[in-house]
């Protein structure tokens, strides 16, 4: 065995990394990306699962944005924190190639899926807006589950296509078209009918259908942040498209990428300002772990103080014992019993 290898590769080791105070500082941030991403879609999906009224078929869609934010937040902003820490521009040597690989493949399945979830919850509402009458009949929470599972279906054959051999950068134009302009311009054709529709039935709907309404702007500014978050990325895949050398700085790149991860920690802040009905539950989940954990302490408390009283009960049941022995003791030994018990012989 050759030890002088281990210092060389030691060394190395070290020079991968980078820890300067602008690196260190943008691990931090994404470090907090991703504790406000768990935290923030976790948080949606307990509301969903203990309130009933959260569960809408068009909520089923958000919960499934969530589940592609929750899988962002585990399998994707972990690599991309330890990139940060690196002194070469995403060198497979640090976190190895198949992460690399696995990250790349996260996030395409990820945000395929984000957009297409975008899309079926814009059909959801197009559909509650323009045929409210016929809606019930025709969503149901088994035909929700399908289309779910067709986006998710979607998303995943998507991002498999990537380790497909597709000359001339093939999958850069297949990728930047199916995963983002063609969803896109259906959202934007969807929610252009939902607003038509919305202007002209707005005085013979009154406020019958205000929440369908509500419900449907607060996709749309979903949309609006998820457009502004990752255009700037297919913008930059579609550029690596045509030219392979396309002229971008690290730190540029980096940025892009802030954004793209950015937008999985937006989406429950946005139900929280814009949606009263989840804007609500988020308060009664909180107030109800709140009461939880304060009764959790009570019982605590309780079970330690009747723990005290029961050793004080031992201690002096031990000692009245022991007294009583004592005076048992002496009465057996006292002259009184002994001539008591002279007399009953005689």
């Amino acid at each position: 065995m050759n030890n002088s290898t281990s210092p060389t590769t030691a060394t190395m080791a070290t020079s991968m990394f980078s820890f300067t105070f602008q690196n260190v500082l943008a691990a931090v941030f994404v470090a907090l990306l991703i504790i406000f991403a768990l935290f923030g879609n976790i948080i949606v999906c307990a509301s969903f699962y203990t309130f009933r009224d959260l569960r809408t078929i068009c909520n089923y869609f958000i919960i499934s944005l969530s589940a592609s934010d929750i899988l962002v937040a585990l399998m994707a902003m972990p690599i991309w924190l330890i990139l940060q820490l690196t002194a070469q521009e995403l060198d497979s040597k640090v976190v190895g190639s198949q992460a690399l690989e696995l990250w790349s493949f996260v996030d395409i399945l990820c945000g395929t899926a984000s957009i297409m979830n975008l899309a079926a919850v814009s059909a959801d509402r197009q559909l509650a807006i323009t045929a409210p009458y016929s809606y019930a009949e025709h969503v149901t929470s088994k035909r929700a589950i399908v289309v779910i599972c067709g986006v998710w279906s979607y998303a995943l054959f998507i991002a498999a296509l990537r380790f497909a051999n597709i000359p001339n950068n093939g999958y850069f134009h297949l990728n930047v078209t199916l995963s983002f302009f063609v969803p896109l311009s259906f959202l934007l054709v969807m929610y252009a009918r939902i607003f038509m529709v919305a202007r002209d039935q707005a005085k013979r709907i009154g406020r019958t259908y205000a929440h369908e309404i509500k419900a449907a702007k607060t996709i749309a500014v979903v949309i609006g942040a998820f457009v502004i978050c990752w255009l700037p990325f297919f913008v930059l895949v579609l550029g690596y498209a045509y030219n392979e050398n396309f002229p971008v700085s690290m730190e540029v790149y980096k940025g892009i990428k802030w954004m793209e991860y950015l937008n999985s920690c937006l989406n429950p802040i946005i139900y929280c300002c814009l949606n009263r009905t989840y804007r609500r539950a988020f308060q009664r989940l909180f107030f109800r772990c709140m009461r939880r954990a304060h009764r959790d302490l009570e019982v605590d408390s309780t079970a330690m103080s009747l723990k005290g009283v029961t050793a004080v009960n031992y201690s002096s049941n031990g000692i009245n014992e022991t007294k009583m022995a004592e005076k048992k003791r002496k009465y057996l030994r006292s002259p009184l019993l002994k001539r008591s018990k002279e007399k009953a012989n005689v």
